[in-house]
């Protein structure tokens, strides 16, 4: 076999994209202190002024205060904003990014002339409010780009609608409702309060629809809109609100959707609420408020493009954004608006202004912030385990507020030494590292070329369906494991008669991100590649002692699946084998209870439980019987955590709904006066509203032993994991139970059939089980039993 290359290329990308598209930043000046650009930290980026002009004292602030790049948005003038960014910059005006920990001041603001603020997704503060709206009063202008309903990034159950408009759907009465305690607590909730704040300064609302897709041409007329229309025939929308004017005298659309437009798909309710066209209130709109202007946008398409400059901060995976700036008219609609932004004007309102003014929008009943509901449990996705949106140290590396940045993907190719011409198949291996766990990167493509650019090769994604030209491969992605790793063997055929030197070229896009001289001999032999390297993962151990070791150990378990996946986010779901349980925290695999599996992951201690996350090995290698629930009482729960077990004859007490999403939680009670929290999560297909039981039923439950920050409790299931108390729950008790000898066993029976004929019967029942020695009816059986019997008669 001959020698195999393998060559490397450190990829810039990832660097470039942070500064490609700043104007009078380079590379040495984003850091100060050796801080990377992600850390909230480093020198705001700024765009200078492109021209010379009467605009170059005007400046225009754009806020990365408020979870602007949550999740997939990246909407900064560094990134995916930066051709908005730059347009502003080409008329003149000085552009700057506002961030810093601190909430916003007037005193932050009153520099500058107009402040955007892009789709936030952490609630403003009532300071925060007060000191936008002295910056308006007092001459300044603010524009608010949103989304639809529900795009909430960062999963905090608030979105960039809610959040402009002042209160949280279906939560006026309390903006933290379903939260957590420690959301509740942490620095971002603290004096935020709900109120119809936009509305009651700014005259509009934005509504809680999702428009789908299309193009708005319902354009008001330049000289009804002071010149923001000039130019704009059309405005793109992909997936966003529309803006209820509440107010006419201060505020007026100018830009319309179709009437008939269809909802987004994934939509939460009607997603259209009039019909579509005017009566659907307006996709942008304008206000005037004392001294000031603002500017309102249902949908952050139009100002985005396709630039990215960070990772997602939950999974720090790479964005995708895309081109909307330049689709349609919208980069001159929104350029004209911060032209009109820019330009101070006295007058109060806009009345007498020599403009039609609006009809107040219809609205619903529950469009009144107080009558307002929630059509679908929030957040409409649980957020990866371990991150926290109000906790900047459990963000990714490479993603905005983390105070490392993320290692550069690094390209690999590998291939024999001299590659086989005249049409023998051989493979090419291209392979990334430091791709981000589970990331994703695509639009690659090789291609063998001769100097002069004549192509040579067709290529093959799975050795069976072959380009039919010779020239570059079909597209095709890495999809990267836990590891940031991923690799793609490719099937390669050369032309016949070429022989000589060539060039490999792997393409990224239109980008060329490699090229490798090569040599074709028609009479090599075409080799294999070598077996990719695998890492060494630990052997398989007891669970026991996985849950011992500290968090962030790589460890192996094999055992039998306990619980369906989903029950508690992701696709998570608890094992257990001959010696304990634990928590599986993974979002890839469907699993079935009785699946024995055997998986490698990092173990982790999340609100004090125990798991296995970052799986990097699964397999499920058999099937067998879920294993029976162990018999406790409640105050023995500490001691058999992620495993099943029974609470029996316990009563139901303090039943209450947890949460906003149904989730159903109680105390449960025994004869001792023993008690524990059981959860029965709305995801198991119960809810608080169709829980069957209430304060003061006997029932005995089956669930997972669980902790959550100290509190032990119970998870079952299913309702099927509750059994009401009667003299057949007793005697299945009975006969499953570890009593011995047989005779002890059958004379119980027999004395449960007489006491079913006559009640006094469970007296003798009781005296009979207290009288047997411990080794023959433990004392926890024992108490489980007089329990069951007191709760029958």
């Amino acid at each position: 076999m001959g020698k195999l290359f393998i060559r490397k290329l450190l990829s810039s990308l990832a660097v470039l994209a942070l500064f490609s598209c700043l104007q009078g930043y380079s590379p040495e000046t984003v850091q100060a202190d050796g801080l990377p650009i992600t850390s909230v930290d480093a020198p705001a980026p700024v765009i200078e002024p492109a021209v010379e002009n009467e605009n170059n004292d005007t400046k225009v602030l754009f806020d990365n205060t408020h979870g602007q790049t949550a999740g997939a948005a990246d909407w900064v003038i560094n990134g995916a904003f930066s051709d908005f960014g730059e347009a502003i910059a080409g008329e003149g005006y000085y552009v700057e990014e506002l961030r810093q920990r601190t909430p916003i001041t007037y005193e932050d603001l009153a520099d500058f002339q107009v402040f955007v603020i892009p789709e936030a997704n952490i609630p403003y503060k009532d300071g925060e409010q007060a000191a936008i709206l002295q910056f308006v009063e007092n001459g300044g202008s603010v524009f608010y780009i949103a989304d639809h309903y529900n795009a909430d990034r960062n999963l905090n159950r608030w979105d960039s609608g809610e959040i402009f408009n002042g209160y949280r759907r279906g939560a006026y009465d309390n903006p933290t409702k379903g939260f957590e305690e420690d959301e509740i607590e942490s620095e971002a909730m603290q004096d935020v309060s709900n109120s119809d704040w936009l509305a009651d300064h700014f005259g509009v609302r934005f509504r809680f629809n999702a428009i789908g897709d299309g193009v708005a041409e319902d354009i008001v007329a330049s000289n009804d809109s002071f010149g923001i229309t000039q130019g704009v025939d059309g405005v793109a929308f992909h997936a966003g609100a529309t803006i209820a004017v509440t107010d006419p005298s201060k505020a007026k659309g100018l830009v319309y959707v179709p009437e008939g437009v269809s909802s987004w798909g994934p939509a939460v309710d009607q997603g259209v609420y009039n019909g579509g066209g005017r009566d659907e209130g307006a996709f942008v709109a304008i206000s005037k408020v004392g001294q000031g202007k603002a500017a309102f946008i249902g949908d952050s398409s139009p100002v985005e493009d396709s630039s990215p400059a960070y990772l997602r901060e939950d999974s720090g995976s790479a964005k995708t954004t895309y081109d909307g700036f330049e689709e349609a008219d919208d980069g001159v609609l929104l350029t004209n608006l911060i032209n009109w932004l820019a330009e101070q004007e006295d007058y109060a309102d806009f009345t007498g202004q020599g403009i039609p003014l609006d009809e107040p929008t219809g609205l619903h009943d529950f469009e009144i912030p107080e009558n307002s509901t929630e059509p679908e449990a929030e957040p409409w996705s649980n957020p990866p385990s371990g991150y926290e949106w109000y906790d900047r140290t459990t963000f990714q590396p490479g993603s905005y507020g983390s105070e490392e940045e993320a290692t550069n993907p690094e390209y690999h190719l590998q291939y024999q030494d001299v590659l086989p011409g005249n049409m023998q198949e051989f493979q090419i291996r291209f392979s990334g590292d430091n791709l981000g766990a589970n990331g994703t990167e695509s639009d690659f493509r090789l291609g063998i070329y001769l100097d002069g650019g004549q192509q040579v090769a067709q290529f093959s994604l799975d050795g069976e369906n072959w380009t039919s030209n010779y020239g570059y491969s079909e597209y095709f992605t890495l999809n990267a494991d836990q590891q940031g790793y991923a690799s793609k063997t490719l099937y390669v055929r050369i032309k016949s008669g070429v022989d000589g030197e060539a060039n490999l070229r792997v393409k990224q896009g239109s980008s060329n991100l490699m090229t490798e001289n090569v040599t074709i001999d028609p009479d090599a032999v075409p080799e294999e590649l070598p077996e990719e390297e695998t890492p060494e993962l630990p052997e398989v151990a007891p669970v026991d002692q996985v849950r011992a070791l500290e968090d962030g150990e790589l460890a192996t378990i094999q055992g039998t699946v306990t619980t369906a996946s989903g029950l508690w986010g992701a696709k998570g779901f608890y094992v257990q084998d001959g010696t304990a349980g634990i928590y599986v925290y993974q979002s890839e695999q469907d699993v079935n209870p009785g699946d024995i599996v055997q998986l490698t992951g990092t173990t982790e201690t999340y609100n004090g439980e125990e798991e296995l996350l970052n799986i990097q090995a699964f397999e499920v290698v058999g099937s067998s019987e879920v294993p029976g629930p162990i018999v406790i009482g409640p105050e023995e729960l500490s001691a058999y955590q992620g495993s099943l077990v029974s609470l029996e004859a316990v009563e139901i007490t303090d039943l209450r709904k947890a949460d906003n999403y149904g989730t159903t939680e109680f105390t449960a009670v025994n004869t001792n006066g023993e008690s524990v929290v059981v959860r029965l999560d709305n995801r198991t297909g119960t809810d608080y509203d169709t829980f069957p039981y209430q304060n003061g039923d006997v029932v005995s439950i089956t669930g997972v032993a669980s902790v959550f920050n100290g509190t032990y409790q119970l998870k079952p299931r299913s309702i099927d994991d509750f059994s009401s108390i009667d003299g057949s729950s007793l005697r299945q008790l009975i006969i499953d139970s570890e009593i011995k000898p047989g005779g002890i066993k059958n004379a119980l029976l027999a004395k449960l059939k007489n006491a079913e004929k006559n009640s006094k019967h469970y007296d003798k029942m009781i005296n009979f089980i207290d009288h047997q020695p411990d080794k023959h009816i433990n004392a926890d059986l024992k108490a489980g039993l007089v329990s069951l019997i007191n709760a029958i008669r």
